[in-house]
This record gives C-alpha cells, sequence and structure tokens, in this order.
C-alpha cells in the first residue's frame, strides 16, 4: 500500500513521488536487478543489435513507470522489450555509463568447416580465431550476474533471441564489457576461460577493415 495519491499519467494509474527532486528513474534488466538510475529529464542511449544507436529523453511517472521518448513503460516491461531485441541502454552522460556492463555472445556459425567446434579450451587453444565467430547476441549485465547465470539464462526455455541463435554452448565465446574494458571468455567443458587472444585478434580485424574503408 502507499499513502501517495493516485494520477493517471500517458494512461498509467500512477504514484509519484511528491517531492519533486527525490524523483529518480531506475533502469533494471528482466530480473529485476537495477543497472542505473538517472534523473527525471535526462537521456539514454539505446543501441541496437545492428549497431544504430539512439538517444531518447526520460520522463519519471512513478517509481515503476517511465516515459522513454514518446512511450510510456513499466520498467520490467522496458526491460524485458530490450532483451527481445537484443539492445543495450546506458544513461547518456558519459561518467555513470562507463560504469554499466553489457555483454555479447559469439557463436561459429561454420560449425562444419571449425574443428574446434563445440570442443573444450584445450582443444581449440592455439587454433582460435575470432574470424570464426559471429556476433550472435548483446544484452545488459547486471552486477548480481555471472557467467554462469548467462549459461543457465541463454539455455533456458524462455531464452532471449531463441529463434535466432544457438542456446550458449561449449566453443561460445562471451565477451564483457565494463568501465570501457573489454574481456573475453570462452565456453569451455566445465566454467570459462580468459581469451584475451580473441580480443587482440578482433582488434587487427577492425584496423584491416578501416584501412580497406580508407583507400
Amino acid at each position: 500500500m502507499t499513502d501517495r495519491e493516485p494520477v493517471n499519467i500517458m494512461g498509467v494509474i500512477a504514484f509519484p513521488n511528491p517531492n519533486k527532486d527525490e524523483r529518480m528513474i531506475r533502469f533494471i534488466d528482466s530480473e529485476y536487478h537495477t543497472l542505473f538510475t538517472i534523473k527525471d529529464g535526462e537521456s539514454i542511449v539505446i543501441t541496437r543489435f545492428d549497431g544504430e544507436k539512439m538517444v531518447l529523453p526520460c520522463k519519471y511517472i512513478d517509481d515503476c513507470h517511465v516515459c522513454v521518448g514518446n512511450s510510456a513503460y513499466h520498467i520490467c516491461e522496458f526491460a524485458e522489450m530490450q532483451e527481445r531485441s537484443g539492445n543495450t541502454y546506458v544513461p547518456r552522460t558519459p561518467k555513470i555509463s562507463d560504469e554499466i556492463c553489457t555483454y555479447e555472445i559469439y557463436q561459429i556459425p561454420a560449425t562444419a568447416d571449425v574443428d574446434y567446434y563445440f570442443r573444450s579450451y584445450a582443444a581449440a587453444k592455439g587454433k582460435l580465431q575470432s574470424a570464426d565467430y559471429r556476433r550472435s547476441y548483446a544484452g545488459m549485465f547486471a552486477k548480481e550476474n555471472s557467467l554462469e547465470h548467462l549459461w543457465t539464462k541463454h539455455n533456458s526455455d524462455h531464452r532471449p533471441f531463441a529463434r535466432r541463435m544457438r542456446s550458449l554452448s561449449v566453443s561460445d565465446v562471451v565477451v564483457l564489457t565494463q568501465a570501457g574494458k573489454k574481456t573475453a571468455y570462452y565456453a569451455d567443458t566445465f566454467g570459462f576461460q580468459d581469451v584475451p587472444e580473441f580480443l587482440a585478434q578482433q582488434r587487427v580485424q577492425k584496423k584491416h577493415r578501416e584501412r580497406g574503408e580508407a583507400r
């Protein structure tokens, strides 16, 4: 129960905090883990799975509802929508957004052409090539999460992108980005193995692409 007076805001029967100075917008993941908060009126940057970025202003409705752009959402509804789409979302303020953690899953599309597909890291060591992989998913990674949590999430019956990608499996690579730093992990037969070579190879590939585009 709440002693706040209900008001109709954009079709939402809301119970806003009467103290406007305390109105903070909370963004969560689909499991209600808090990712970050912003002040009423500040903006977020949504990065779509295809790389397109959208800067959208946010308006406080009440502690559980927010207006993003021109649409009103329950904060969990918004999180679930972005999860289904493989989108990530961070505050527009760089100092805050650098603290948010996101993740990407890379999988091998041409499984018949890669002899370490679905093999342990011991079998892949020395053969691992980032060029063998394709980015399959991107999502938000809360502080309470772990790589094992991602394994469970992406092997469940209701996993994101279930019709577009395989479940998270041995030989897949998970890349975490936190405070601007990326760390890559190979899904081993038991647990995950740190694979800095994956990121080093990606950087080389990026330089080659940039040189090709500059010609």
